[in-house]
């Protein structure tokens, strides 16, 4: 269930797969794949991803999907894990979103995108 409402293109200078959160790179207008709960998390690629040094079209806001990298439930607040994947979030830490509905691991699953 997709109802992407802002879709932002970015310029990616290493490969990124789609359905992944991404956070700002180094460069101007950069994104790359979110490895760290304190990124500042931006939202989540389309299906489509990147390759090397390609565009990146990022969701920042409305319902998406996003990889899941545990086990998650509706409701629950997501932040990323080392891999760019969508996970709950617990403690003091950046979140890109909210579940929609339940979820296991490498499952593709909507989600409330809401940056914090």
């Amino acid at each position: 269930m997709r109802s992407d409402t802002l879709i932002k293109t970015f310029h990616a200078p290493a490969a990124v797969e789609g359905y992944q959160v991404v956070t700002f790179a180094a460069g101007v207008n950069e994104v790359e794949v979110a490895d760290a709960v304190t990124d500042p998390l931006l939202g989540v690629t389309t299906s489509i991803g990147s390759q090397d040094n390609g565009r990146c079209d990022v969701i920042v806001a409305g319902v998406s999907e996003v990889r899941i990298g545990a086990t998650v439930t509706r409701g629950e607040v997501l932040t990323t894990d080392a891999s760019g994947r969508a996970v709950t979030a617990t403690g003091t830490v950046r979140v890109v979103g909210m579940a929609m509905a339940d979820a296991v691991v490498d499952d593709i699953a909507s989600i409330l995108i809401a940056q914090g």
